[in-house]
């Protein structure tokens, strides 16, 4: 079943490469920027790298504040003291 999907999906995309004016394009692709279309996608793209924004500043976050808690934890580990929260 796999193999049936995996080989429908490449000779799709084979038959699109060799027939690329089949292929309409949306009005971004045209230039027309006052076009709903245009507009929306544009609103799509920025709010899309506004969440993976988002969502990276986050991961880096979270390996910051590990990197500094694991220093606390190491400098009173080596006190002779007790890790504090």
């Amino acid at each position: 079943m796999r193999g049936k999907i995996s080989r429908t999906i490449l000779l799709t995309l084979l038959f699109l490469a060799a027939h690329p004016d089949s292929l309409p394009a949306c009005a971004a692709c045209y230039g027309d920027t006052d076009a709903p279309m245009s507009k929306g996608l544009t609103w799509a793209i920025s709010v899309l790298v506004a969440i993976i924004g988002g969502v990276l500043a986050g991961v880096v976050a979270f390996f910051i504040r590990t990197v500094k808690h694991s220093e606390i934890v190491t400098e009173d580990a080596v006190a002779g003291g007790q890790p504090t929260k």
